[in-house]
């Protein structure tokens, strides 16, 4: 987040005030927000060059002369590539910029305008985040892609650096008190680095000063500078609506690769070498998955071999296949999800968990959490080969299952003050307060998740319901309950009738060696069965259907709590108990909300390939969806602008233009509020 490795924060910028004549900028109205006006009109192509050397008066013309063109050109590239030198002017026009805003926001308050807190308003900017950085950058690309502002800052900065060499002075007009600096450049001796430093940081601070005088900031919003300055998440409006908001139970995708792949997160059943990798035959192939190292800026996947990807697999368990069921049931509704974009707030998924009744651990520290196990998930490779089911083949490269884009955190900087040296101000990152998390299904999608193929969506496309209490189940505590709440919400769509022998289910769930352990040691095999029994009441207590076959499973071998009071009091396992109770038959349904969706997904006609819920289902009725093509002849025949669509639903209008160019889907929640708006 800081650009610590290239400005120090030595104390807070003190900015001259200046009233000279600022050009006009372009309206907010005329080229979509005020923001992206600055960007294509750039208003700031006339800044002169030699603005720089107007500030100081101590340094002659002939001192300028004396300077070598090759030093210059040198130097200049130097400056450009080192990035440090840019930086720290956008560092002090972020805090310029800021100032604006502050005294914008003073203006506003009621009363004494003194009364704002100027250290918490400081506390939030985000001008030293990198994104910040690179949006300023932007808006200045004009100058900066020019070799005579480079140049003449080289000149300006060597002229001074002579001078002082000289003199064996500081320049006048480079004592600036309190001012930003770049670190020393370690290559150079110390002497000589600081003085490098303290005119380098000068420079960039008049530059900067000149830069804001020609800027005209009245046109913009508070909200947009804010969004600049990464005070507030440009992509907050956009994130993906909550799961769970109106009802207890969401669809969500039940496939081969979603079962596979929540196995392959929770049972530890990895095989080792030079690649480890889980693997599952499924008809006549079989599907694979290995652990990857992704690449964001570029989207390239590389396998993790050996050590490397074992210290990945240790790190598995229920709370990452708990992100994949989630990711699974955002990619449900899309009609093509592997063009989706999946925008989620760390926050949000700290309330599904119900983390946010935890107090052991910092909001920071569950957001990091969260970072992780969507790093975790995004780790997991698929290669599925030669699939016939149902007389669909399928093939599918291998690749990752779900494409990490961004992971965001945001936070404060904090302000911190030297006891020793009050006036001495510096900037820490904080903990952070909010993740964004950006992911896109995999290329498989398009062969298991393809609403559209009709042709394979009955044998590949499986859909089944989750529980929100199911997230819920605290793996720590019910490690078992949480593997079987798993593994049983994708298996429901799939095995109807819900018998289960427990060593069937415990091989899906469990360890390999487990079985051999339970064999040899009577503590764990008394351990195991215990597990298992609480388990099954955890599941039982949140509504799921529990009962147990009479002939396979005798009330000897079963849980207490499922016996009658006409069953014996003193019940003793017989000796050979464990074969008896591996062998048993165990009915394990969803609860009856559940299972009524399930009815309506089932279709009865095995032709039936589209197999969704029925216009019927008041709950969790999947509205047809609404085209760009349809909201653009809605809105003219409406007499709305994308504005005031905009503010009708509460979104930033560059979202309604996504929607309109079809780089956006349109939600399920705002396609409901869109057609009432517009009386579709």
């Amino acid at each position: 987040m800081l650009l610590a490795n290239r400005i120090m924060l030595v104390s807070a910028v003190k900015q001259r005030k200046t009233k000279s004549a600022q050009p006009k900028s372009a309206r907010p109205d005329e080229a979509g927000s005020a923001l992206q006006s600055a960007s294509e009109q750039e208003p700031y192509k006339d800044i002169p060059q030699e603005s720089i050397s107007r500030e100081t008066e101590n340094v002659t013309s002939d001192a300028y002369s004396l300077v070598s063109s090759e030093r210059v050109h040198q130097y200049a590239e130097k400056l450009r590539s080192g990035k440090s030198f840019l930086n720290l002017i956008l560092v002090h026009v972020a805090t310029g910029i800021n100032q604006y805003r502050l005294r914008q926001l003073r203006s506003q308050v009621k009363g004494d305008s003194e009364l704002i807190n100027l250290y918490n308003e400081t506390e939030k900017i985000g001008a030293l985040q990198k994104q910040a950085i690179a949006r300023l950058e932007k808006l200045f690309k004009s100058v900066l892609k020019q070799a005579s502002f480079w140049e003449q800052t080289a000149r300006w900065i060597t002229v001074r650096l002579d001078q002082w060499a000289v003199e064996s002075r500081m320049p006048v007009d480079c004592s600036i008190p309190g001012v930003l600096s770049v670190e020393a450049d370690s290559a150079l001796p110390e002497e000589e680095a600081w003085r490098e430093s303290v005119v380098i940081s000068a420079c960039a601070f008049y530059t900067a000063s000149e830069w804001l005088r020609h800027l005209d900031w009245s046109s913009f919003s508070i909200e947009d500078i804010e969004k600049l300055l990464g005070i507030r998440s440009p992509d907050t409006s956009a994130t993906d609506p909550v799961l769970f908001k109106d009802h207890e139970i969401e669809r969500v995708a039940t496939g081969y690769p979603i079962l596979t792949g929540a196995q392959a997160l929770i049972n530890n059943q990895w095989e080792d070498g030079e690649y480890p990798y889980w693997k599952k035959l499924v008809g006549e192939g079989f599907i694979q998955h290995n652990i990857v190292r992704q690449s964001p800026s570029n989207q390239q996947i590389e396998l993790v071999p050996g050590k490397a990807a074992w210290e990945i697999i240790q790190q598995f368990g229920p709370e990452a296949a708990y992100v994949l069921l989630i990711f699974s049931s955002y990619a449900t509704d899309s009609e093509k999800p592997w063009e989706q974009q999946i925008r989620l707030k760390g926050t949000d998924l700290i309330r599904l968990f119900g983390w946010d009744k935890r107090t052991d651990i910092t909001l920071g520290q569950k957001l990091k959490k969260i970072g992780n196990l969507v790093e975790l998930v995004c780790s997991l490779s698929v290669l599925i080969n030669n699939i016939n089911v149902g007389a669909n083949r399928y093939n599918v490269a291998r690749g990752a299952m779900w494409l990490l884009e961004e992971l965001e955190y945001s936070g404060q900087l904090a302000l911190t003050v030297d006891a020793k040296n009050p006036s001495a101000l510096s900037y820490e990152a904080g903990d952070p307060d909010e993740l964004y998390i950006k992911v896109r299904p995999g290329s498989w999608t398009e062969k298991f998740l393809n609403a559209r193929d009709l042709s394979g969506k009955n044998a590949l496309c499986q859909y089944g319901y989750l529980a929100k209490s199911t997230l819920q189940i605290n793996p720590y505590r019910q490690r078992l309950a949480s593997k079987l709440a798993i593994f049983l919400t994708i298996m429901s769509r799939i095995r109807q009738d819900g018998r289960y022998e427990v060593e069937t289910l415990l091989e899906r769930l469990e360890p390999k060696e487990l079985m051999t352990v339970v064999q040899q040691s009577k503590q764990r095999r008394s351990a195991l069965i215990a597990q298992w029994d609480n388990a099954l009441l955890t599941l039982h207590e949140l509504g799921w259907q529990i009962e147990f076959d009479n002939e396979t499973y005798p009330e000897c071998i079963r849980p207490e709590w499922s016996l009658t009071n006409e069953s014996e009091p003193m019940r003793t396992r017989p000796r050979n108990w464990l074969t008896l109770w591996l062998k048993a038959i165990v009915i394990i349904k969803p609860t009856v909300l559940i299972q009524e969706k399930l009815g309506s997904v089932r279709a009865p006609n095995p032709q039936r390939t589209v197999d969704f819920p029925t216009a019927s289902d008041n709950l969790l009725e999947r509205i047809p969806e609404l085209t760009s093509a349809e909201l653009t002849i809605s809105l003219d025949a409406k007499g709305w602008s994308k504005a005031k669509l905009a503010k009708e639903l509460g979104v930033d209008r560059s979202l309604i233009t996504r929607w309109i160019k079809g780089e956006r889907v349109i939600q399920p929640k705002h396609q409901t509020q869109i057609r009432t708006l517009l009386e579709l």
